[in-house]
């Protein structure tokens, strides 16, 4: 058996993502670059990435489930260094979940990780291509519930990613023009680079997200930051092969960094 010492040594602490279908397949790199694999590169052998996303989930799904997620993803003695929540997408659909519902959820939902002392960012929707099939579902209706989620955001004091003004100027929008899929407005193909079919996101949308997602840790949350966490295990380079037991088991230390722009 293996002992409790040694465990704890390969036991992998975790970033959270929580939220429906465009968590869900931001794994799926069938789209050339995807959130979820670029996070890993960045916190490999220091974090593990887990998307814990389910499609067609609204908020009112996700507080019955977000408890017995944080219970089982803490289970073995893994710790939650960070959680992202990204609903809204599915609340702002016509008869979903109204905007105050929304917001109660989602505050539930942030608490539950806040009770645990887990540090939270928090997601908005970004924009609906309304010229692609996507019943139900309004650009401008995203935006109120992308507002709904930043004033939740801010009354519990946690960072706030504003992904649908961030995909507006992708396209680069300017004020006074029509928005960009909007129907009613002038149809462009501004939105053929973030949206797959309307709704879900390209690369280029989860890069952006991604971007914005990694510079909120780094500002926010410096501890962290990938170059200040220790690896799961020492280099190879730093393994005494004569005496495995012995250099397999040793803490690792992070190196001391000159304290550049990039490292403040």
């Amino acid at each position: 058996m293996s002992s409790s010492s040694e465990i704890a040594k390969v036991t992998v602490d975790k970033i959270l993502l929580f939220g429906d279908s465009i968590t869900e397949m931001s794994y799926d790199q069938e789209f050339g670059f995807n959130l979820a694999p670029a996070l890993q590169h960045e916190y490999f052998r220091k974090l593990q990435v887990v998307a814990r996303g389910y499609g067609g989930y609204t908020t009112e799904h996700g507080r019955y489930i977000i408890g017995p997620t944080l219970d089982a993803e803490e289970s073995g003695g893994s710790v939650i260094r960070l959680m992202v929540i990204f609903f809204g997408t599915n609340d702002a659909s016509v008869d979903a979940v109204t905007l105050e519902r929304f917001m109660v959820n989602l505050t539930f939902i942030a608490n539950m990780a806040i009770e645990r002392k887990i540090p939270l960012i928090i997601v908005g929707p970004g924009l609906i291509n309304e010229y692609v099939d996507v019943p139900g579902k309004s650009t401008m209706r995203n935006l109120e519930y992308s507002n709904a989620a930043s004033k939740v955001a801010m009354k519990l004091g946690v960072p706030f990613i504003d992904l649908w003004h961030a995909f507006l100027d992708y396209t680069g929008w300017e004020a006074g023009n029509p928005i960009p899929g909007r129907k009613g407005d002038k149809r462009t193909d501004a939105l053929n680079d973030l949206l797959s079919d309307g709704v879900h996101f390209t690369g280029k949308a989860y890069k952006i997200w991604y971007d914005m997602l990694l510079r909120t840790t780094r500002d926010r949350f410096p501890q962290l930051r990938s170059e200040r966490l220790p690896t799961i295990l020492p280099h190879i380079f730093d393994v005494d092969n004569s005496n495995l037991p012995a250099s397999l088991w040793k803490d690792v230390k992070v190196e001391k960094l000159e304290m550049g722009p990039e490292t403040k």
